[in-house]
């Protein structure tokens, strides 16, 4: 078997550029101690995704080991919380598997082409079928249909969000038919590395692994100590500084120019406190900073809800003049084949705001893209204008890593818009007027840090070398999650046969306060009777997430069809 090329050999071949300082320093300090640290603490903006290179790295490099001893799990889990980013992460895994497969396709040369055909040899020699592919890539996209690696021992990334991890682990797998359920928790709960992007989305799953071993004291390690339960990695850029096991930049990173242009990044942003409708206040502040650019420039619009999402979006194509713009609307209610047209048009090399477009390349007009959550982390775009709803420190500093990402604009500018708590609809009960929606009382403490930090013009620098000293550490509550069990454990490995009245999964994973119960929708024109079987088949890119409550909010009670577990008969529920 070849020897393992060193990692920024490999890196380097992968990507035509040299690794920073702090992705060389980890995949040195992962080859050395055989472990991940169980904080990746680099701020956004400077290549958390190259994870996946140094997981990839790190198995190949101990392919020729027996199983026994080999330290590096077979699978890669990317776990998000939202579902989008899923599909932006698992474009980059997808090229190093298409490299991996093919180095002359990819036009490799020399050295680079010698590096990767040693590390794709090395990967194949661990799976059952040697002359199959170094590398299978999996979406999990959502619940209507998914799949699962058809050989445990071949190498693979899964991309998916948390619910689609979560549910998998704990026997109740979104998307998988009940004789798989057990096969999908074999696959996550075992030879299984889980990188969480943006942790603190998890915290409850975090929990949750170490209690499922306690559940299973006695169970036999079959595939050796190192193996035999998911071993997890959190990436992050807003963790809590408290943290053990923190791996972070040092003075190498910081002395970089790019890391240091990067972390030097002009990001002044204006604190605009506001009544009124959230939504007029939103695209007045995007309306203000396009008058200040001095020529056709990027802008990104983030809102808490997609309701306002929606509602700025038909604002702003009220206010922008006909052909001044071309005005973007992403959020978790896009379809996926409506949503890989718009992230398209955002990550177009020429025309839109990815962190890789060309400098020099002009534009015709302004690009405004109106988004909730869904950009806000793992997105690697590049804006030169943002602005914000009310939110926490930790969406506050994930939104600002949007902007400026790269330090190439020397005129980016950031609006932050708060208003009160918006008033409760008619009928229902009085909201708590210290209470903001999915960011609870902590966009007052924001305001308080913001206005501490105004300079005399009334803006606030916040670059990233900045941005934790300004906002504080975050004081977003995590709530409470439900302790599993070793009798709640038996009753969920009953996959054939579920007990009646058994616990949900999702507080597990999710917490009480909030779990995610979501269904995923799709229209027909053509809906089949009970017992009939749906033609197409449903896939994931004609369907779209919604929480259940907001189901049931417009649904009533009224019937409607959904798939049975077979994925293709259609029977008649309740809403």
């Amino acid at each position: 078997m070849p020897p393992t090329p060193v990692f920024p050999e490999f890196y380097r071949a992968l990507n035509a550029r040299d690794p920073f300082p702090w992705q060389r320093r980890l995949a040195e300090h992962v080859a050395a101690t055989e472990q991940w640290p169980a904080d990746v603490g680099v701020p956004t903006g400077l290549g958390k995704t190259a994870c996946l290179d140094i997981a990839v790295w790190w198995l190949a490099s101990q392919a020729d080991r027996q199983p026994a001893d080999r330290a590096a799990p077979t699978r890669i889990w990317w776990v998000v919380n939202r579902r989008l980013l899923v599909d932006s992460t698992a474009d980059h895994a997808e090229r190093i598997a298409r490299v991996l497969g093919d180095p002359d396709a990819a036009n490799l040369v020399g050295r680079d082409r010698e590096v990767v055909a040693s590390i794709a040899h090395r990967l194949r020699s661990l799976s059952a079928d040697p002359g199959g592919s170094p590398l299978e890539v999996i979406r999990l996209r959502g619940g209507v249909a998914s799949r699962t690696p058809a050989d445990p021992s071949q190498p693979a990334v899964l991309l998916c969000t948390l619910p689609m991890y979560g549910s998998r682990l704990l026997f109740r797998g979104y998307g998988s038919n009940q004789r798989l359920r057990v096969v999908d928790a074999a696959m996550a709960g075992t030879d299984s590395l889980v990188l969480l992007d943006e942790a603190h989305l998890a915290p409850h799953l975090r929990a949750s692994l170490p209690a499922l071993a306690a559940c299973t004291p006695h169970a036999e390690a079959t595939l050796g100590q190192a193996r035999s339960n998911p071993k997890i990695a959190s990436l992050t850029a807003t963790g809590d500084a408290a943290d053990g096991q923190r791996f972070d930049l040092d003075d190498e990173d910081r002395a970089h120019p790019v890391v240091r242009q990067r972390l030097d990044a002009a990001k002044p942003l204006d604190l605009r406190v506001e009544t009124g409708d959230s939504a007029k206040r939103l695209a007045d502040a995007a309306l203000n900073l396009l008058q200040q650019a001095p020529r056709p420039a990027a802008c990104v619009v983030f809102t808490n809800t997609p309701k306002t999402a929606r509602e700025t979006f038909d604002r702003l194509g009220k206010l922008l003049p006909e052909g001044a713009a071309e005005l973007l609307l992403l959020t978790g209610l896009t379809r996926e084949r409506e949503a890989e047209q718009v992230r398209a048009r955002i990550l177009n090399p020429e025309h839109g705001m990815a962190a890789a477009r060309a400098m020099a390349a002009g534009r015709q007009r302004h690009l405004v893209v109106v988004a909730t959550q869904t950009l806000e982390v793992g997105a690697d775009i590049d804006a030169e204008y943002l602005v914000t709803e009310a939110c926490g420190v930790r969406a506050l500093t994930q939104r600002l890593g949007r902007l400026n990402r790269l330090g190439r604009f020397p005129h980016a500018r950031a609006a932050y818009v708060h208003l009160p708590p918006p008033k409760p609809q008619r009928g229902r009960k009085a909201a708590d007027p210290n209470l903001w929606p999915v960011y609870g009382c902590e966009p007052a403490s924001v305001l308080e840090r913001l206005r501490e930090a105004r300079d005399p013009e009334g803006s606030v620098s916040l670059s990233p070398r900045a941005v934790t000293e300004v906002l504080g550490p975050p004081r977003d509550l995590r709530g409470r999650a439900p302790e599993i069990l070793p009798g709640i454990l038996w009753e969920w490995t009953k996959t054939t046969t579920p007990p009646e009245g058994e616990a949900p999964v999702e507080p597990y994973f999710s917490g009480i306060a909030g779990p995610q119960y979501s269904v995923s929708l799709i229209w027909r024109v053509h809906v089949p009777e009970d017992g009939e079987r749906l033609w197409p088949r449903a896939t994931d890119r004609e369907a779209v997430d919604v929480p259940l409550a907001e189901v049931r909010a417009v649904l009533g009670d009224d019937e409607f069809r959904r798939l049975a577990f077979d994925g293709v008969t259609v029977e008649t529920t309740s809403g």
